[in-house]
């Protein structure tokens, strides 16, 4: 029996260590001799801190006492201990080995078995995979960020960051099923600037966009925050204002944005003037539809246009 269970530790696919009292090994299994380099005649009968001199630090000793004296078993666990047994390869570095150490009572003889494990493939498989996780969590992240940003540049203005037709029309939509169930009004403003092409052509197109953006602040600073102010294209408009009383509150808010342009627009070392034509329809006056309160607010535009310009006019006048 002795033999087959001798045989048995040499089949093992870990070290396998057994010292005596005095420190002396007395099994080096096969797997020690293959991870080491060193042979049974080089370690049998030594003692392990003659082979390995830190076995005689004060924690090592520790743990081989309380086995061979107490007959305590531990498990030391690479993540709090520095390696145990070197390997042959000295080109191998950061090698993890974990080792279970337990007491063997044979007779009167106390023996202490020391199992070491190497678990360096294991460290640096979950290292691997901690680190593609890490990966497709950033690619994934990027992924969205891209997406976004996709998104966002799909259904706003890429020049003032405003809400474009798209978006507009998601809103209008939804302003008008919100005005439908609380049987409220909404205005539809439809904003086109006059004499945006003759600064245009006089100082050109920076200066233009930058006329562009002063022209949204000022508007913006007589909007609520409720409100949707969007950008058509070119200087083109609209306004769409949520909950209004009637067509007085229209009004208002449509001469505050036409004496907004009052002042003149200082653009860098460049002054410029403009003024605006607006026109206005109301739902449910006008329409209860998206698109022909879209084409309706267009039309009282043009009439503002025809009218002299820097001016607002309603598609329906009949009603103010």
């Amino acid at each position: 029996m002795h033999q087959i269970v001798y045989h048995a530790l040499e089949k093992l696919n870990m070290g396998i260590i057994i010292i005596d009292q005095d420190h002396k090994i007395v099994v080096w299994n096969n797997w020690m001799e293959r991870y080491t380099g060193k042979s049974k005649e080089e370690t049998i009968g030594e003692k392990l801190n003659f082979i390995y001199p830190h076995f005689a630090g004060k924690n090592h000793m520790s743990i081989l006492n309380s086995a061979l004296k107490l007959g305590q078993s531990r498990f030391c666990s690479s993540t709090l201990h520095k390696i145990f047994v070197f390997p042959a390869d000295e080109g191998r570095k950061n090698v993890q080995q974990n080792m279970q150490v337990d007491a063997i009572v044979c007779g009167e003889e106390r023996y202490a078995l020391l199992q070491i494990t190497d678990i360096t493939g294991y460290h640096n498989r979950v290292s691997q995979l901690k680190h593609a996780i890490r990966e497709i969590g950033l690619e994934n992240e990027q992924i969205k960020i891209a997406g976004d940003i996709s998104r966002y540049q799909a259904l706003h203005d890429s020049l003032t960051g405003l809400p474009n037709r798209v978006l507009l029309g998601d809103r209008l939509e939804a302003a008008i099923s919100s005005a439908r169930r609380n049987n409220q009004k909404l205005a539809v403003m439809f904003i086109d600037l006059d004499g945006f092409k003759a600064v245009n052509d006089k100082y050109g197109h920076a200066v233009g966009d930058l006329l562009l953006k002063a022209v949204v602040v000022r508007l913006k600073q007589n909007l609520r925050e409720s409100d949707t102010l969007a950008r058509l294209g070119g200087d083109e408009f609209m306004v769409i204002l949520f909950e209004i009383k009637g067509v007085e509150d229209a009004a208002n808010v449509a001469q505050k944005l036409l004496d907004s342009f009052e002042r003149v627009f200082e653009l860098n070392e460049h002054r410029a003037s403009v003024t605006a034509s607006i026109g206005i329809s109301i739902y449910p006056i006008d329409s209860l539809d998206a698109d022909t309160l879209t084409k309706q607010a267009d039309s009282a535009m043009y009439k503002a246009k025809m009218a002299g310009k820097n001016a607002f006019k309603f598609y329906n006048e009949v009603k103010i």
